[in-house]
């Protein structure tokens, strides 16, 4: 219709540099005219890139909405699209968001919380970049994360040297399933002695209404832990909720420490730890659309005392 060879509309299609300005406007004319959608899929596969990276990450929690809104916003900056791929801790789902990578549906992949099969990461990363926000035990993998050990040791030692004893926290995973738990136990029993699980420590624990519900079942304990260290301040503020209806005061009878820094702390008073999401969502993408070949890089988390 244009009177021009399939290669030359291809070229406009593509903005090569390399057409004449007429030419140009007699494809672009007659693309207007027919209403002619290009196929999006084609123009990438042309360029060898799809201009997407993919984030998994397990489900849609509240504690890693900073870090995807980060990795969202650097993502548009530089102009890529982020394909959201939710895992559920599935090892077969994480498996197959990985083959993604490898057929190169997308540019480069941001691993989250995962469950532990970085055996199936080691032959990925020569066939696409990949970064974890979490620490891994292979140095090889790229990764920007948290130290959380650092953290968590800080944490229970400043509880310590306060005279305090009677410290409990939840968290989401067992320690067979998360690396996190694991260092929150080796930390806790470096200052409180072994810690047993249902009396020292919670699991399955991750909402507010986990929280609220927990708050209302350690209620029943002959005493209530002088500290509450909570995985996530909206869990955090459905502990204090459920302390109180119990008749149970926060800061007078117990005190909670939650983590993210999110408005539940400042609004409710109580002490968090701030993970630096925002600048390791934004490194993390960074990072993918470099030259870089590896990092491994450690955010300090903060304590925010209250």
């Amino acid at each position: 219709m244009s009177g021009v060879s399939k290669s030359t509309v291809s070229r406009v299609i593509n903005n090569d540099r390399y057409v004449s300005d007429d030419l140009r406007k007699k494809v672009q004319s007659v693309i207007e005219e027919t209403n002619y959608v290009v196929n999006g899929n084609a123009v990438k596969l042309s360029k060898g890139e799809t201009y997407t990276l993919g984030v998994t990450l397990p489900n849609n929690s509240s504690c890693y909405n900073q870090l995807v809104d980060s990795i969202l916003y650097q993502a548009k900056s530089k102009g890529y699209q982020v394909l959201l791929l939710p895992t559920y801790y599935e090892k077969e789902t994480e498996s197959h968001y990985y083959t993604l990578l490898e057929q190169k549906m997308i540019d480069g992949l941001i691993l989250t919380s995962r469950t532990k099969i970085d055996e199936l990461l080691e032959p990925l990363r020569f066939k696409g970049k990949i970064v974890s926000t979490e620490k891994m035990d292979n140095d090889d993998l790229a990764m920007i994360y948290p130290d959380r050990k650092k953290v968590y040791d800080q944490l229970f030692l400043t509880l310590h040297t306060r005279g305090i004893s009677r410290v409990i926290f939840t968290t989401k995973r067992s320690a067979s399933q998360s690396q996190t738990t694991k260092n929150k136990l080796t930390a806790y029993e470096m200052y409180f002695g072994k810690a047993i699980e249902g009396k020292n420590y919670f699991t399955g624990i991750e909402t507010y209404a986990d929280g609220y519900a927990f708050a209302i079942e350690i209620t029943t304990l002959a005493s209530i832990p002088e500290v509450i260290y909570v995985n996530g301040d909206d869990t955090a503020a459905g502990v204090i909720s459920g302390m109180k209806q119990a008749g149970f005061i926060h800061k007078k009878d117990f005190t909670v420490i939650g983590e993210g820094n999110l408005p539940y702390s400042e609004i409710l008073a109580f002490s968090t730890i701030d993970f630096s999401p925002k600048k390791i969502g934004a490194s993390a993408v960074d990072f993918l659309l470099s030259q870089s070949d590896r990092i491994v890089e450690a955010e300090d988390p903060v304590i925010i005392w209250r």
